[in-house]
C-alpha cells in the first residue's frame, strides 16, 4: 500500500490522496473518484454523504491497490472492467479497445441521415466491444445488424454486451476479416478501424499501450484498413446506403479522397466531433438515388 494512503483516512482524504499520486494523469479527481466507488462500494452521492466517514482498512487496501495500477498507466476502463458509451453500459478488457466520446458522432451522423422507425440492415466493422452497432440498434429499434472482428476474444464480449443490453435478438456477431466473407445487402456500415500510422507508436501515451494493438495501427500511412473496407464497400452497400467511417487526426481529407473515388455518386461529407474537429468521413448513396 502506498504511503499517502496508508493511514487511517477519511473517504474524503483518500481521494484527495489519490487523485495528488495521479496527477500526472489527464483527469486525476475523476480517476480516483471511479476507483474510490469501485473499491468502496458507494455511489457518487454516497461518496459525498460519508466524505468524513473513515475508509475502512479493507477497502484501503482495494483501493490503494487500484490507485497503483492507474499510475502505471492502466486505463481506468480496463481497471473496472466497465464503460459508458451512448449512455449505455459496456463490459471491456484488454482484448478490445475502450469506447470514446468522440466515437459517439458517428451515431449522430446516422440518426441525422436516417428516420429511426424504418427498418435497416446495419453492419458494424471492426466491432470491438460492439458498442457502436448496439448504440445504433438502441436507437432504431426496428433495424438488425452484424458485428464483425478479427479477434474471437472482441466477438465474445460484443456479443455479451449485446445480451446484457437486450439487443442479441437484433444482433448476430461473426469472426472475420473485415468484410471479405460477407454477403451484399447492408442499408448502414459503421467503421472505427485501425488509423494509427505504424510511425506514432513511441509517441502515444502510455495508457493507450494497453489496448490491442491490432485494433490501432494501420500501416504507414494508417490507410490500410481504410483501404481494405472500400475494397469491398460496393458490393456490400445497398443501391440507398450509407457508410460512415472513424478518422484519424489529419487522416479526413485523404479518406474523403478514397470515398469519392469508391462512391463517386455519393454524397460524402466529414464529421466533427464536440471540439469541432473532423472525426468522421461519410458517404450517403440515398440523396443519389432518390434523384433517378
Amino acid at each position: 500500500m502506498t504511503s499517502e494512503l496508508s493511514g487511517a483516512l477519511t473517504l474524503g482524504k483518500a481521494l484527495r490522496a489519490a487523485a495528488a499520486q495521479l496527477k500526472a494523469a489527464p483527469t486525476p479527481l475523476l480517476d480516483a473518484r471511479i476507483l474510490l466507488k469501485l473499491a468502496s462500494g458507494l455511489d457518487d452521492a454516497g461518496l459525498i454523504a460519508k466524505s468524513d466517514d473513515p475508509l475502512p482498512a479493507e477497502q484501503a487496501n482495494i483501493f490503494s491497490g487500484l490507485i497503483t495500477r492507474r499510475a502505471s498507466g492502466e486505463p481506468v476502463a480496463y481497471i473496472t472492467g466497465i464503460k459508458e458509451f451512448w449512455s449505455l453500459e459496456f463490459h471491456v478488457s484488454p482484448d478490445v479497445l475502450i469506447p470514446r466520446d468522440d466515437s459517439e458522432c458517428l451515431i449522430e451522423a446516422v440518426i441525422a441521415r436516417r428516420a429511426k422507425d424504418e427498418a435497416y440492415n446495419i453492419l458494424d466493422l471492426g466491432t470491438g466491444s460492439g458498442c457502436l452497432l448496439c448504440a445504433l440498434l438502441e436507437e432504431f429499434p426496428l433495424s438488425v445488424g452484424t458485428g464483425v472482428d478479427r479477434s474471437p476474444a472482441a466477438i465474445a464480449i460484443a456479443r455479451a454486451n449485446s445480451q446484457r443490453l437486450g439487443l442479441a435478438p437484433r444482433a448476430r456477431f461473426v469472426v472475420g476479416d473485415w468484410a471479405k466473407a460477407l454477403e451484399g445487402g447492408f442499408d448502414t456500415i459503421v467503421a472505427n478501424p485501425p488509423y494509427i500510422p505504424d510511425g506514432d507508436r513511441p509517441g502515444l501515451r502510455v495508457d493507450v499501450g494497453y489496448e490491442p494493438a491490432n485494433a490501432l495501427f494501420a500501416g504507414e500511412e494508417g490507410l490500410d484498413a481504410y483501404r481494405a473496407i472500400l475494397a469491398d464497400a460496393p458490393r456490400i452497400l445497398g443501391s440507398h446506403g450509407l457508410m460512415v467511417f472513424e478518422v484519424g487526426d489529419g487522416q479526413a481529407e485523404k479518406l474523403v479522397e478514397m470515398v469519392t473515388k469508391t462512391f463517386p455518386e455519393a454524397e460524402t461529407s466529414t464529421i466533427n466531433d464536440l471540439k469541432g474537429r473532423p472525426r468522421g468521413v461519410l458517404a450517403d448513396r440515398k440523396s443519389f438515388a432518390e434523384k433517378d
